[in-house]
């Protein structure tokens, strides 16, 4: 049987990092070869490290090392080391140049953020690197591999205690286009 793999690669910024269904689902999907590699920086994870233990997701420090050490140990090869220099030089937001030359020194092929205005489009194009929203992202993965998709949700929802039903409505809150994608190709056995 052959494997395939997919050289396409995301990094993904803080933001799509933070809410814990919504990074599960994302790195699950990372498993498969087949669908994509994810990127992130020592920044990326560091900014993570203090909005998780900040006053909206509160996790004491002993878990938020846990959740980062988990990601570090499933995805070696995610980490992106010696963009530091290109910071600087970048032409987007000043507070999130270190992704975007995170992104041009590791060759990712999109930045998967929330934060439009931080990621201009004409910034990101000379690099040859796309802004996807997770929405779109996720979107994108299930065109590719619907069912892949299908079973990895189905997986997370029953390791959460959820049916399909509940789950993607609590995915659509995060990723709405997805969730309608994904609820529409549902029969009445899978809810």
């Amino acid at each position: 049987m052959i494997s395939l793999v997919n050289d396409f690669s995301a990094v993904f910024d803080t933001c799509t990092l933070l809410p814990i269904s919504l990074c599960d689902l994302l790195l699950r999907l990372a498993e498969d070869p087949a669908l994509y590699k994810p990127k992130w920086s020592p920044e990326i994870l560091e900014e993570l490290r203090r909005n998780l233990q900040g006053p909206k997701f509160n996790l004491d420090s002993a878990k938020a090392e846990y959740r980062i050490a988990c990601m570090q140990s499933a995805f070696p090869e995610a980490l992106i080391t010696g963009y530091e220099s290109l910071s600087e030089s970048m032409p987007n937001d000043k507070g999130d140049r270190h992704v975007l030359a995170a992104a041009v020194y590791g060759k990712a092929d999109a930045i998967v953020t929330l934060n439009v205005r931080h990621f201009p489009e004409e910034c990101l194009r000379q690099f040859g690197i796309e802004r996807l929203s997770p929405d779109k992202f996720l979107t994108h993965q299930w065109h590719l591999d619907g069912d892949l998709v299908k079973n990895k949700i189905r997986s997370q929802a029953g390791e959460c205690g959820k049916n399909m039903s509940a789950h993607l409505d609590l995915l659509a809150k995060m990723v709405p286009e997805f969730a309608r994608l994904v609820r529409k190709s549902l029969g009445p056995q899978d809810l």
